[in-house]
């Protein structure tokens, strides 16, 4: 992660202690003028409080995620209303070399952008847009809303 912002305040979280401290050194300097904060930590339990980002980014990561629907919620849960959360992937799970790195990489999931997007509704999202490059990036974007009538129940358990 690289916190470049002039006006804003980067936040970061990771589950890595090792990607954690590569984006701490590479962020030093912005650290340092108190614009970049990271974190250790699960996105199944975010350590901020309701409605609190403008946007939440996942690059890479979801591949990861243990329980994609209560991580999806959680990061529901620290939107802003009409926040963004900006999801992408290296790869999407339409072709077979995909699965390589499955193979190779212990505890990684591919989803495809339906996967993503059925998991984004569940979770409460709506104007949800899928993005496929020709290289087989997948990005999705999705909005925070009280008023889209998607799946999210307000008293689940996060």
């Amino acid at each position: 992660m690289r916190c470049s912002s002039s006006s804003g305040i980067v936040k970061g979280v990771d589950y890595s202690a090792v990607s954690v401290e590569k984006s701490r050194r590479l962020n030093a300097e912005a650290i340092q003028r108190d614009r970049c904060v990271i974190w250790q930590g699960s996105v199944q339990r975010i350590i901020f409080a309701s409605d609190w980002f403008d946007a939440v980014t996942a690059f890479e990561t979801v591949y990861f995620w243990p329980d994609l629907a209560k991580c999806f919620r959680e990061v529901w849960r620290v939107l802003k209303p009409g926040g963004t959360f900006l999801i992408c992937n290296e790869v999407n799970g339409d072709t077979d070399k995909d699965k390589k790195w499955t193979e190779i990489i212990d505890g990684m999931t591919i989803y495809k952008d339906t996967e993503l997007k059925a998991y984004l509704e569940q979770a409460g999202f709506c104007d949800i847009a899928v993005h496929k490059s020709k290289t087989g990036w997948l990005c999705l974007t999705a909005v925070k809303r009280s008023d889209c009538g998607c799946g999210r129940q307000e008293n689940e358990g996060l």
